[in-house]
C-alpha cells in the first residue's frame, strides 16, 4: 500500500515535488529546474520530520528512470548505511502514525 510521506525532497538547492518515496529512492516532478540525464548521478538532500524536528540528509543518487512527458525522473538512492538504518527507523515511525 502507498502512503501518504512527510519528507522534502531538494536537488541543486530547489524544491522537488515529491511523487513517489521507498527505501531504494524516490520519483519526482521537477518543475522548472534543469533536467539531470539519465544515468548521472547527483546529490539530493531529503527533509525528515523526526522526533518534533527536521532532519536533513544529503544522499547521493542515480536517475534511473525519465519521463520527459509528464516532467518526471526516478533516483535510485546510492545510500550509505546510516541513511538506510534511518529511513527503516522512519518508516517504522510513519506507521506507526496511521
Amino acid at each position: 500500500a502507498r502512503h501518504k510521506v512527510p519528507v522534502q525532497l531538494f536537488y541543486d538547492n530547489q524544491h522537488l515535488k515529491l511523487i513517489d518515496f521507498s527505501l531504494g529512492g524516490v520519483g519526482a516532478e521537477l518543475g522548472n529546474i534543469q533536467s539531470p540525464d539519465s544515468g548521472s548521478t547527483l546529490k539530493l538532500v531529503l527533509i525528515f520530520p523526526y522526533n518534533v524536528e527536521n532532519v536533513g540528509w544529503e544522499v547521493s543518487a542515480k536517475v534511473v528512470r525519465v519521463d520527459p512527458k509528464n516532467n518526471f525522473k526516478a533516483f535510485e538512492f546510492i545510500e550509505d548505511e546510516s541513511f538506510k538504518k534511518f529511513s527503516l527507523v522512519f518508516y517504522k515511525e510513519m506507521r506507526k502514525m496511521k
